[in-house]
């Protein structure tokens, strides 16, 4: 029960908790909000130095957890914030229709869903929420910071403390519960499981975005709203309509989002090239918008002019802030540390490759269970259950999507067989853990 996790947490359980938050993106707003909600103190730390945040324009997709957690917690329902897609379509090498499947999906982007979170958690007004909704007397108080880089997280006698370093020359919180949310290349990941080691997939996905009002009438009746899918020679593209600028949803105004799979042989000078921005410095994992060499942007261009079909290539070469990211797995072997003291959630916990499409739906699933944990409906035990149980047979899936796409038939039959093991185990866990 939850009054056992909060006695083992805390030694005045029947007070507020102080929560310390590692990460201020969406996974650690979702669980910020939800302490904030229960009555407890958050403050979350997060490395970013504004603000302002920008998440690559990255569009996605919210999932059945992810609708869950907004209707709970989301109390600016009267501000539209997605685009409804009704389903897929699927196109051939010449942007031939051959497969509509009707499956409704409800579309945004990340900046879109971070403003939204930033304004249930701390209030903060921005152009896409103008007005922040106001706190109750039941909540917490809910504090975030910028610039805070966590540089260890230590339990001593039961008490555990954070250190963060910042321009001031850092510090040391204490608190009753640390939820470390900092995402695929997670820092206190690596502190506290520093054997893990990341592999790479063999491939890297290409992104970018162009307002619909920059495409022809075309290329936007053929795309129309859904979302698209073609393979191409060594991969495959998908593209789909998320919100414009401040989270507009006004056609026209509203972007076209790409993400095009590209496998490249691990070492490769393409990839390293393509890694490596105007300064001269080679990225790991993602090379940020606006550091592209346009030499190597031209050149992939041109492979898309080659490759693709005329209505995608208008599109990729109207991109003006395109990036790249590395796909690689990595997973975490458990979720709670420290008795309980300090879980590990979303990304963090385990990254799924982007196929799938779920960070959102596992970060909000972690959320929700948080509550759970924290109201005394399960325990710490079902908890790091049902959170590991959801993470591994996800990642397994988009491993074995990206298997089907990106490698062969063989690869994927092996992938396969391993992502319904897995199923088959959870589901008999579900079944005793209830």
């Amino acid at each position: 029960m939850a009054i056992n996790y909060l006695s083992c947490i805390s030694e005045t359980p029947e007070k507020p908790l102080n929560v310390v938050i590692i990460g201020g993106s969406l996974a650690g707003l979702m669980q910020g909000i939800v302490a904030k909600r229960l009555g407890h103190n958050v403050r979350i730390l997060e490395q970013f130095e504004s603000a302002k945040r920008e998440g690559q324009a990255a569009g996605m997709s919210i999932m059945e957890y992810g609708t869950a957690f907004l209707k709970a917690y989301d109390t600016l329902h009267e501000v539209p914030f997605a685009i409804s897609c009704p389903g897929v379509q699927i196109l051939d090498r010449t942007a031939k229709v051959r497969l509509q499947i009707a499956r409704p999906l409800t579309m945004t982007s990340w900046n879109v869903l971070y403003y939204r979170l930033r304004a249930n958690f701390d209030g903060l007004t921005s152009s896409y929420c103008p007005e922040a909704p106001l706190p109750t007397t039941q909540e917490g108080h809910a504090v975030y910071e910028h610039g805070k880089m966590v540089t260890n997280v230590r339990c001593s006698d039961g008490d555990i403390a954070v250190e963060y370093a910042d321009e001031n020359g850092g510090g040391a919180l204490s608190s009753d519960l640390v939820i470390a949310a900092d995402g695929s290349t997670s820092r206190v990941r690596e502190m506290l499981l520093p054997g893990l080691q990341r592999t790479y997939s063999g491939y890297a996905i290409w992104r970018g975005t162009v307002p619909e009002q920059d495409i022809t009438e075309t290329t936007r009746g053929l795309f129309k709203d859904r979302t698209n899918l073609m393979a191409t020679r060594n991969g495959y593209i998908a593209l789909y309509t998320i919100p414009g600028e401040n989270g507009t949803l006004e056609p026209g105004q509203r972007l076209l989002n790409y993400v095009w799979y590209v496998n490249y042989p691990e070492g490769s000078s393409e990839l390293a090239a393509a890694m490596t921005d105007t300064t001269g410095k080679r990225h790991r994992n993602t090379l940020p918008i606006g550091k592209m060499d346009p030499t190597v942007w031209n050149k992939q261009k041109a492979i898309a002019q080659e490759m693709l079909p005329r209505e995608y290539y208008e599109v990729i070469s109207k991109t003006t802030q395109p990036f790249i990211s590395v796909v690689s797995d990595i997973a975490s072997s458990q979720a709670s540390f420290f008795n309980g003291k300090l879980l590990l959630v979303g990304d963090a916990l385990v990254p799924f490759r982007p196929h799938v499409a779920c960070s959102t739906n596992q970060a909000a699933l972690d959320a929700l269970l948080v509550n759970k944990l924290l109201t005394g409906e399960i325990g710490l035990t079902q908890w790091e259950t049902r959170v590991m149980g959801y993470a591994n047979v996800t990642r397994l899936r988009s491993i074995t999507w990206g298997c089907w796409y990106q490698v062969g038939y063989m690869s994927y039959g092996v992938s396969k067989a391993r992502h319904l093991l897995a199923v088959v185990i959870e589901g008999l866990r579900g079944f005793w853990y209830g």
